[in-house]
């Protein structure tokens, strides 16, 4: 009968022994070690549902006689694994070293691991047929009940890996702004990892930059201000630079907004609103003029009306046209530049450009009839050119009432009246004077410069001067200089002066 393929056991220590390793057998329960003498004269091998069954095997030691075999369990052997188990490698290539057709050698053993020799399995009948509810060929045996797997003294269970977090649920597809916006991002990014598209950008970018330049030096030089064919020419040759340079014509342009502000910001009354372009009303708040007092004229404002005083410049000629002055404000406070750059502060006529010359007209007689009668009291001295300019009207109302009330209290020497401002219209009246006090009737001294100042300076508007300051004249005589705001107040004298 052939020889069956050796079935090989594994092999354990017994715990609390350090002698040789002990061979299992392949039956569930029991002592079932065999010596190997016995085995080699054994012809067949009685069968169980698991396999054959081997002889019992004697320890070599008597101390080994007493171990149970529920304290030993095969090496790697899981629960309730009852099966013939596989041999180890070193078994397995001693059996495939042996020459084909010669058996096991029984006198000579191979030695197996540990030393010891491996056991010669009986000749086998035919294989047993599974039992009812068992496994079949191939299967996997089923657990015994209540089997335990057996544990090395000293082992440690590997640790279970932790579970990791709960898969997240997907949330809301993005919007297609956020798909193209981190497109582009990406893309951008991708690109400009590469030194050439960095050198493309900032080339572009340097294009750009440029272009924005020269567009704006060609909107500041094709404005109406600057670049006007005929006037611009003559405002340069005023200035004293060549005709057409467009730097002189700027700086002409710039300094009389500057002059103009300033003497908005000193002369004009406080209250009154003040009509100006974009360019003029950023000079004028440069001087130190509250904002609420400013009225923007936009391009598309067909009037200026709301303006009590109106700020004429190039722009706004080019924009309002003849208009300007010959209904809206017809007469001009003060002047600053020429040519192009000219800008005059202009009066707004509330009734109208016809309106307000007539009362202009009717308060320049009045005033002159009022000069001519102040020159007759006795307690009034007036200098020749201050006389003239009483008869002439050219006083201001305010200052003519002021005047004539304060020589009642103390007498006064007028010296001056001021001269006219440049490029005022005719008919404009002066308002400012400088004064002194003058020596009364027989030995009467002349009051003091801080007596008439303290009386000037309790008046009641709008007779109450915006300036009252002691100054010196040419020929080092200290005298008081009084002055009101433009614009002049018409009719306060009547109709018949």
């Amino acid at each position: 009968m052939p020889s069956l393929p050796r079935r090989l056991s594994h092999s354990v220590k017994v715990p609390g022994r350090s002698g040789e390793p002990v061979r299992l057998g392949h039956q569930p329960t029991g002592s079932l070690f065999a010596p190997r003498r016995e085995q080699a004269h054994t012809d067949e091998m009685p069968q169980t549902p698991y396999g054959p069954v081997l002889p019992p095997h004697e320890p070599a030691d008597p101390s080994l006689a007493d171990v149970s075999p529920d304290d030993i369990s095969p090496a790697g052997a899981g629960p309730g694994e009852a099966g013939p188990a596989e041999a180890p490698p070193a078994e397995a290539q001693a059996a495939e070293a042996e020459p084909a057709g010669k058996g096991p050698d029984t006198a000579n053993p191979v030695p197996g691991p540990a030393g010891l020799p491996l056991r010669v399995p009986a000749r086998q009948g035919p294989p047993p047929k599974p039992a009812p509810g068992g496994a079949g060929p191939g299967g996997v045996p089923a657990p015994r009940q209540g089997g335990v797997p057996a544990t090395r003294p000293g082992a440690v269970p590997a640790p279970r890996q932790a579970a990791g977090p709960p898969a997240r649920r997907p949330g809301a597809q993005p919007s297609w702004p956020e798909v193209l916006a981190t497109t582009a991002r990406l893309w951008t990014r991708r690109r400009m990892e590469k030194t050439r598209w960095r050198v493309l950008v900032g080339l572009l970018a340097a294009v750009i930059l440029f272009v924005a330049g020269a567009l704006t030096v060609t909107l500041v030089k094709g404005t109406p201000a600057s670049n006007s064919s005929g006037t611009s020419q003559g405002s340069d040759a005023a200035q004293g630079g060549a005709p057409g340079s467009g730097d002189s014509a700027l700086a002409s342009v710039a300094l009389a907004r500057q002059q103009a502000a300033n003497w908005v910001a000193t002369q004009v009354n406080p209250d009154q609103v003040v009509g100006c372009d974009l360019a003029m009303c950023t000079a004028l708040e440069a001087a130190h003029i509250q904002a609420n007092r400013l009225l923007m004229l936009q391009p598309s404002q067909p009037d200026p009306l709301g303006s009590e005083i109106l700020l004429d410049t190039a722009t706004l000629r080019a924009q309002f046209g003849p208009r300007l002055e010959s209904v809206y404000a017809p007469v001009s406070l003060a002047a600053f530049g020429s040519g192009a750059a000219r800008v005059e502060v202009r009066f707004m006529a509330p009734n109208g450009a016809h309106a307000y010359l007539a009362e202009l007209a009717a308060d320049l007689a009045a005033r002159k009839a009022a000069g001519t009668e102040m020159l007759r009291n006795h307690s009034i001295h007036a200098s020749p050119l201050a006389s003239h300019q009483l008869i002439a009207g050219q006083v201001d109302t305010r200052l003519l009432v002021t005047l004539v009330t304060l020589a009642h209290s103390h007498p006064v020497d007028i010296i001056s009246f001021g001269t006219s401002q440049a490029g005022a219209s005719p008919g404009v009246p002066l308002r400012s004077a400088e004064i002194a006090g003058a020596p009364g009737p027989g030995s009467t001294p002349a009051a003091s410069v801080q007596t008439l100042r303290s009386f000037i300076s309790t008046q009641q508007p709008p007779y109450r001067p915006s300036v009252i300051v002691a100054v010196k004249t040419a020929s080092r005589r200290t005298v008081l200089r009084v002055e009101f705001p433009a614009p002049s107040l018409l009719g306060l004298l009547g109709t018949h002066g």
